[in-house]
């Protein structure tokens, strides 16, 4: 499969190919979108200004 040129390769080949890339796409998208989201997630993880034993006591 992979010694041929593309332009001989079967047309189950060239779905193969194309799923391989599609599935490599959506990959890239899904990691630049969890990147994306890094930030936002890791604002609201910040602990609260009130210690915890402080605001248990209240």
């Amino acid at each position: 499969m992979f010694t041929k040129p593309l332009s001989a390769a079967s047309k189950l080949d060239k779905a193969i190919m194309l799923s391989i890339t599609a599935m490599l796409a959506m990959n890239v998208v899904v990691l630049a979108n969890q990147l994306d989201a890094a930030p936002v997630v890791a604002q609201y993880a910040q602990p609260s200004s009130q210690p915890v034993a402080a605001a248990q006591q209240a």
